[in-house]
């Protein structure tokens, strides 16, 4: 169905009180769905992001505070305790059970959104990235945009990881997103070195001050981090430097998974036990990527197919679909998507 008729008859199904009355009925009835719901940052792009990704802005704080009073009031909000008790032990979810997820470790997660959360007795579950805690090294998405908005060239030839040209006098956030794509699709690439690559063909110093002040802004200390713990949240692992993990090395995967593992039950001194996939990508057609997570110790991993996750027999823990948020999609579409999620979602 295409996007245009889907969204007016999802305005239409929600103006008529259907949406409102499936969501009411769900209390009553155990099903094998659970919605998950993904965000990164909360905020304003215009403001958030007016020099780098503005892509990871899923909502305004206004729009978050709409969501997650709807999903207060019409779901149980759980955490990953009570899913691995339902994997593991068979013990069912409450009814009507959903979740709340960030990912990466973005700084309004604790100077906004925690206390959204806290108001209104919401739980929900933050996916670290812990070299870039750790290290306040800026993420990659948002150091391409940052050379990119500041360059004053025409155009930028690269020759790592091959030759490529980019057209800047258009529209620069193609641009950035074709960049990105480098850094999504190609196996075993040096990161750093593309990164530099970027910054000599923009013309643009990227330096250890101007790294230090964006870090400063964007990202979560530790001290935020086990802030989140303390106040009932779940912290869990992002990997460590948010490379795709069907790109890496066997090495690499390996020190991606179990290193962030190893830093995260460190900081905050328990166990970690589940994973957000790097750019939500799946690892269903990639057994040995699903192989080095379970090595390296978890039990639950999550993609950002678009999907609602399906509970039953054939459930794959490793597997786990979320639903992702837009700044573009209505209150009704996202109503919707709790309600209806085969109306409004796909795989990705």
């Amino acid at each position: 169905m295409p996007l245009a008729l889907r969204s007016r008859l999802i305005e239409a199904l929600d103006r008529a009180g259907v949406v409102e009355v499936a969501l009411r009925a769900r209390r009553f009835v155990r099903m094998p769905l659970l919605p998950i719901v993904t965000y990164h940052r909360v905020g304003d792009p215009r403001v958030l992001a007016a020099d780098i990704d503005e892509g990871v802005v899923d909502v305004t704080e206004e729009g978050f505070v709409r969501q997650l009073e709807l999903l207060a009031r019409r779901f149980t909000l759980v955490g990953v305790d009570e899913l691995r008790r339902q994997l593991v032990h068979g013990v069912p979810l409450p009814k009507n059970a959903a979740m709340i997820t960030f990912d990466d470790g973005y700084r309004e997660c604790k100077d906004v959104v925690l206390p959204i959360l806290r108001r209104y007795g919401a739980k929900a579950v933050f996916f670290i990235s812990t070299d870039h805690t750790t290290s306040r090294r800026v993420f990659w998405w948002d150091r391409v945009a940052w050379l990119v908005k500041r360059s004053k060239k025409a155009r930028a030839e690269v020759s790592y990881p091959a030759s490529a040209s980019y057209d800047l006098s258009g529209d620069r956030g193609g641009v950035i997103g074709r960049m990105l794509d480098v850094i999504k699709e190609t196996r075993a690439l040096d990161v750093e070195r593309y990164l530099e690559e970027l910054a000599r063909a923009l013309d643009v110093a990227w330096t250890p001050a101007v790294e230090a002040e964006l870090a400063e802004r964007l990202l979560l200390t530790w001290d935020e981090v086990r802030e989140l713990r303390r106040a009932g949240m779940d912290v869990q692992s992002h990997t460590r430097t948010h490379r795709v993990l069907q790109t890496l090395t066997p090495e690499d995967l390996r020190e991606e998974l179990a290193g962030s593992r190893q830093v995260l039950e460190r900081e905050l001194g328990e166990e970690v036990r589940a994973v957000a996939y790097p750019v939500g990508f799946p690892v269903v057609d990639a057994p040995d990527v699903a192989r080095a997570i379970y090595e390296a110790g978890y039990e639950l991993g999550f993609s950002s197919t678009g999907g609602t996750a399906r509970l039953g027999g054939d459930f794959d823990p490793l597997d786990i679909q979320r639903l992702w948020a837009d700044p573009d999609f209505s209150h009704a579409y996202f109503r919707t998507s709790l309600a209806f999620p085969r109306l409004t979602t796909f795989r990705r």
